[in-house]
């Protein structure tokens, strides 16, 4: 922990996790019970109160230093430990993403790749990494899963200023990381494919099909499917491939008893009578896509009836 330049040594398991649950639930009363089960999840000991209070003492002493005196208050049954708005990185992390998010809405995609990717270097890893606590890791999942959808928003940002070769190497990874978010895996396979790769786009698909079924035995989505077929036939081009959705950031979907990670909704899913002039162009998008694809089923059943004469309708 920092203290205005100066590194804090924060020693002890025990004073991490306290410390941890406190910084997660920042500027919020946090009741005995739930440190208790920070520290020691189901199984504390029977001086447990006292050893948590014990470790605020031992933190107070720590945190003397800082500006802001008397940073960890004690109230009845619980605790709440004040920050600043610009003491976290945590809290900067989402004025800058936020302000990168208005940046998209106006237009102004330069600003918001740098914003983004600001907010993103903020990360030195995991949330609560090395703290073996079931409590912290729930309060931390939520936090882990916003940095890989704002991650994927600064992927769709750069798409759209046509930086295909430049994330490449860093979609890659991401997409070896994060191997069930077929929203970056489009994103991968449009970078690829407007960088002139597009055997490595569609071996891209391949590799994330055969994940999906050997590992949650389901399908991708439809979309991904329609997005391989569009770099089969090569008829994408940059302004088409980048639909409006691709930036948004998505909730996950349920797919019956199993539970799929978020997906990437590349195709608007409004009616004609109701749809926005942007989704009217997304539908134009859907059709032409949808064109491709019979198109290429015709071709396929084609051939394979020219191969047996001997059947109806060949």
């Amino acid at each position: 922990m920092a203290n205005g330049g100066e590194q804090i040594d924060i020693s002890g398991i025990r004073r991490k996790k306290l410390l941890a649950a406190l910084l997660l639930q920042a500027n919020q009363m946090v009741s005995l019970g739930r440190l208790v089960d920070a520290m020691w999840d189901e199984d504390p000991p029977a001086s447990a109160h006292g050893q948590i209070r014990i470790c605020v003492s031992g933190l107070r002493r720590l945190l003397r230093g800082l500006e802001h005196n008397g940073v960890i208050e004690t109230h009845p049954s619980c605790y709440r430990m004040r920050v600043r708005d610009d003491a976290l990185d945590l809290f900067t992390f989402e004025k800058l993403v936020a302000q990168g998010r208005a940046m998209v809405r106006d237009g102004q995609l330069e600003r918001a790749e740098g914003l983004l990717k600001s907010a993103l270097v903020l990360w030195r890893g995991p949330v609560a990494a090395g703290l073996d606590s079931r409590m912290l890791a729930s309060l931390a999942v939520g936090l882990n899963e916003n940095r890989l959808t704002v991650k994927e928003e600064y992927f769709g940002v750069a798409l759209k200023l046509g930086r295909y070769q430049q994330i490449i190497g860093d979609l890659t990874g991401f997409v070896a990381e994060n191997p069930f978010r077929e929203r970056a895996c489009a994103q991968l396979m449009l970078a690829l494919y407007h960088s002139g790769r597009q055997a490595d786009a569609l071996e891209t698909f391949r590799t994330a099909r055969m994940r999906f079924s050997e590992d949650l035995g389901i399908e991708p989505t439809r979309d991904l499917y329609v997005l391989h077929q569009s770099i089969l036939a090569g008829q994408l081009s940059p302004a088409e491939s980048l639909p409006r959705d691709l930036l948004a950031p998505l909730p996950p979907r349920s797919h019956g008893r199993q539970s799929r990670p978020s997906g990437v909704a590349l195709l608007s899913r409004t009616s004609p009578e109701t749809a926005p002039p942007d989704a009217l162009e997304q539908l134009r998008l859907e059709n032409d896509l949808l064109r491709v694809e019979c198109n290429g089923l015709r071709k396929i059943l084609s051939l394979w009836l020219r191969s047996n004469p001997g059947l109806p309708g060949a």
